[in-house]
């Protein structure tokens, strides 16, 4: 029989404690974090329901006795289909087999575990900067550099290096999102991406980038805006989603005071991106 504790946590409680709970609970700690949301949900599976309740007694939250089944409904899940990006990438979420190329087929397949938490390319807002960025990036000549704000499993700024990109920075205020994307870089042979801790209001950026990616929730966009204006590079791009629908006007108006034009805005159920250039 298998238990779920489960907490929900601010980004500082997390902060305190990252180290400590993924050195106890390694591979069985699970980060849920959501575009938009101020808080994250924290899981960590227990073999006995005596584990679960102690956990409970140290950080309080509560515990989820797994149904009959529960491995088989999960491995279901697991299988979900690939997701196609454009021509040149496919999302797995495990390794695929070894099968003999064809000329039919030119994606490359970029794997993220179905437990990497932060982001495996199947929440609306992943999806469409990943479609905005493989589009967008067609006819660059490779060699450009990009930024990754809140780059959680990593995802895109590793597809930016399947496309071209020569350098890529990847920010994150988490150190376990940093963890994670490392470890999710090296597993698909990726060594061209510089992972960092910190905050993209605080970080001091040098240098310019043709391509700024970020999926974060819009208030702090609309922050970071004015430093990205800064640092995107003449007839650079802007990539940005994690913004819901009723958060897009406010965006755009942030975005026109600093000096950025709407190119494209894609809408998928509550959710937009958008593709801007200075």
């Amino acid at each position: 029989m298998k238990y779920i504790w489960r907490k929900r946590a601010g980004a500082r409680w997390l902060r305190i404690r990252t180290e400590d709970l993924t050195l106890r609970f390694g591979g069985a700690l699970a980060v849920v974090e959501r575009p938009g949301g101020e808080r994250v949900l924290l899981e960590i599976s227990c073999r006995t329901e005596e584990q679960s309740r102690e956990l409970v007694g140290e950080f309080g939250g509560s515990v989820e006795k797994l149904r009959p089944g529960w491995l088989q409904h999960f491995t279901k899940q697991a299988q979900a289909k690939p997701l196609r990006i454009g021509s040149r990438l496919v999302i797995l979420r495990a390794p695929a087999k070894k099968a003999a190329p064809t000329r039919a087929n030119h994606a490359r397949p970029l794997v993220i575990p179905a437990e990497a938490a932060f982001g495996t390319g199947e929440h609306a807002t992943t999806a469409m900067c990943l479609r905005l960025l493989e589009r967008t990036t067609r006819r660059f000549q490779p060699g450009w550099i990009m930024l990754d704000a809140g780059t959680g499993s990593g995802i895109l700024a590793i597809a930016g290096s399947y496309f071209g990109a020569k350098r890529v920075l990847a920010l994150d205020n988490d150190p376990l999102a940093c963890a994670t994307a490392k470890r999710n870089a090296r597993a698909n042979g990726v060594g061209n991406v510089v992972f960092s801790t910190g905050d993209i209001l605080k970080e001091k950026l040098i240098g310019k980038f043709e391509i700024i990616t970020a999926n974060l929730f819009s208030e702090l966009v609309i922050g970071a805006l004015p430093i990205w204006s800064r640092h995107l590079a003449p007839r650079g791009h802007l990539i940005l989603s994690g913004i819901l629908r009723s958060q897009e006007a406010a965006v755009v108006r942030a975005m026109r005071r600093n000096r950025f034009i709407e190119l494209e805005i894609r809408r998928r159920g509550k959710w937009i991106a958008l593709l801007a250039q200075k």
